[in-house]
Formats: C-alpha cells, sequence, structure tokens
C-alpha cells in the first residue's frame, strides 16, 4: 500500500470495511475479515476488535494481532487507564493517539506499558456505541510510523462507527428464522438483558425497559430463558403468554451466560391470549385437567379453548395443533 492514499482510495477501502462488516453481522464472516479489510485503509503494524462484557466488566478480543501482554492488557486494564476515559468522552468517539494530550499520556499505563514498548508512534482507539447508546466494545490499531490520519481516514474512520459496533454488539447477529412474529409484528417496545449461567442471579438489563417480573432473581420467565438456552442451544427464539401479552425472546449465547432480546409481538393465528396460553400447555403434553389445574380453569372450558384452537390452525387433533405452536418455539412462562 503507498504511503499516501487517493481520497477514492480511501472511500474504497471505507466501503470494502462496511461491507465485511455487514457480512460479519449476518454470520457470512468473521471479525478477523474486518480488521484484514481495514488494513486497507490504515496501514497498521497491530489492530484488535474487542466486545464489552458489562457482566464481567471487561473486554472480550474477537480478533487482532497485539503480543500476549497487550491483548491481556486490552481484555482486563484498558477500561480503568485515564486514556480510555478521554477516548469514550471524545465527541466523535475517535481518538487518535498524537491528539491525547501530554499530561494524558503521562498518566496511561497503557501507553507507557503497551504502546512504547511496541515501538507505537500513531494510532487510534474508537470506543463503539449501539444505537440505543449502549458501549459495546472498542478498536485498538496502533502503528510504528507517526501520522497516520490522512484527513480522508479521520472522516471515514468516525463515520465507520456504526458498522463496527454492529460487529461487537452481542444483541446482533443472525437472527432466527421462521415462527409467527416476524419483524413487521411487533407491537411493543424491546429491551436486552444478559441472563447468567449462575441459577441464583438476576438478569442484567444492557438495553430498554424489562417488563415487571422479567429481571427479578427467581422468576419464572428467567429460569425459563436458561431451560430455553440449555435444551435448545441458541441461538433460538422463544414465544412465550405472558400477562396477557405474547414476548418473543430471542437467545444468542454470550461467555457470561444468556443475551437475550425480548419484545411484545402479536399473537399467531388470531388466537385469544387464553387459547395461546392452552396451546402452550399442549407443548408440553399435558391433558385437560392437568392445564386446567395449571390455568385455575374447569376441564370444559380447557376443551371448548382447544375446540377453538384447532379451528384457528386448521388443524385436526391437539398433537398436530402442539407440532405446530413447537415449530413457533412457544412454551409456557411457568
Amino acid at each position: 500500500m503507498t504511503v499516501k492514499q487517493s481520497t477514492t482510495d480511501v472511500l474504497s477501502a471505507a466501503l470494502h470495511v462496511r461491507e465485511t462488516a455487514r457480512r460479519a453481522v449476518g454470520g457470512t464472516g468473521g471479525a478477523d475479515s474486518v480488521l484484514t479489510a481495514l488494513s486497507e485503509l490504515i496501514d497498521y503494524d497491530h489492530a484488535s476488535l474487542s466486545r464489552w462484557d458489562p457482566l464481567r466488566r471487561r473486554h472480550l478480543t474477537m480478533a487482532g494481532s497485539y503480543p500476549a501482554g497487550a491483548t491481556r492488557y486490552i481484555e482486563n486494564r484498558l477500561h480503568d487507564d485515564p486514556g480510555f476515559s478521554l477516548i469514550r468522552d471524545s465527541a466523535d468517539t475517535t481518538r487518535w493517539w498524537h491528539d491525547v494530550p501530554g499530561p494524558v499520556r503521562r498518566t496511561s499505563t497503557g501507553f507507557h506499558e503497551v504502546l512504547q514498548p511496541l515501538g507505537v508512534e500513531d494510532g487510534v482507539a474508537q470506543c463503539l456505541f449501539a444505537a440505543d447508546g449502549r458501549y459495546v466494545g472498542v478498536l485498538n490499531v496502533s502503528t510504528t510510523r507517526a501520522r497516520c490520519d490522512e484527513p480522508a481516514v479521520r472522516a471515514v474512520m468516525t463515520l465507520l462507527g456504526e458498522c463496527l459496533a454492529a460487529v461487537t454488539d452481542p444483541l446482533l447477529g443472525p437472527r432466527s428464522s421462521g415462527g409467527p412474529a416476524g419483524p413487521g409484528d411487533a407491537v411493543g417496545g424491546s429491551c436486552a438483558m444478559l441472563v447468567p449461567e449462575d441459577g441464583d442471579a438476576a438478569p442484567v438489563v444492557v438495553s430498554g425497559e424489562p417488563l415487571p417480573g422479567l429481571t427479578e432473581a427467581g422468576s419464572p420467565l428467567a429460569a425459563l430463558l436458561r431451560r430455553a438456552a440449555a435444551r435448545q442451544g441458541a441461538p433460538a427464539t422463544v414465544l412465550v403468554p405472558y400477562r396477557q401479552r405474547t414476548l418473543e425472546l430471542r437467545l444468542t449465547r454470550q461467555d457470561a451466560g444468556t443475551v437475550v432480546v425480548c419484545r411484545t409481538v402479536a399473537r399467531p393465528s388470531a388466537l385469544s391470549p387464553r387459547e395461546l396460553e392452552v396451546l402452550a400447555e399442549l407443548t408440553q403434553g399435558r391433558t385437560n385437567r392437568e392445564i386446567a389445574d395449571r390455568l385455575y380453569l374447569s376441564p370444559r372450558t380447557v376443551a371448548t379453548h382447544i375446540e377453538h384452537i384447532l379451528a384457528k390452525l386448521d388443524v385436526p387433533n391437539r398433537a398436530a395443533a402442539a407440532g405446530r405452536a413447537v415449530a413457533w418455539g412457544l412454551e409456557p412462562a411457568s
């Protein structure tokens, strides 16, 4: 790569980074391919793309070429570095090392313990934020050559923040397919949370306002999420009738637990709230009497609901109705 790039070259390289990031989010590429594309934009010696883990309060390296010691620093100590606070507070979230004030450099352990021993002269640290304001990760790029920030490169790096954030955001990525409620069927806002593997720990909200009871320790919904993740693996989508609402829960595995995006969706096949509850119980193979006891109904009322369910789903029997519901990911809330 030449030392001086034309504006056309810079824009072409930036578009390649954006397209590579889009493929990574879609599951047809990886974070390492994003860094490879970025090398066409900045002729770096070392780079890393790291995801922020709010449960462990540390960064997790998705891809990188720094030596092991530098990687450990980024993962475990970067967020406490005085220089990092400056980066996070930057108006454009992009900070080039030669722009960092001298007093901050002198107090930065990362600068003295990591960058100087590597012979770093310049580079960029870019904090990455999701559209809803969540801090989701950081891009670190280092070079042993001074001034790698041509004006066009500075501009496009700021513009690339959104697509790079999507790569590190644990709530994005390949979406589960199927189910009765697609994106166009959402009828309410969404929230996102991390469900720790520890069964006694309450879920941690990372975005949005959770529904009542969704994040309480010992919540039946939290227990459902853990069971679903263990049984089905992840990613997975679970549909749950809950307090007159129908919740779609998208599950994705992360090191510290399960990431869950919850939203309220329209009920499938024009089923009533009670019919959807009965159908969810059918997926567990329960009899009318068992369903009646669980939902505080009479067996006759349960039978009537099942007749309506069969008619609305246009299926011949309860086993076929249960099979349809399982394909949706429908489960009882408790």
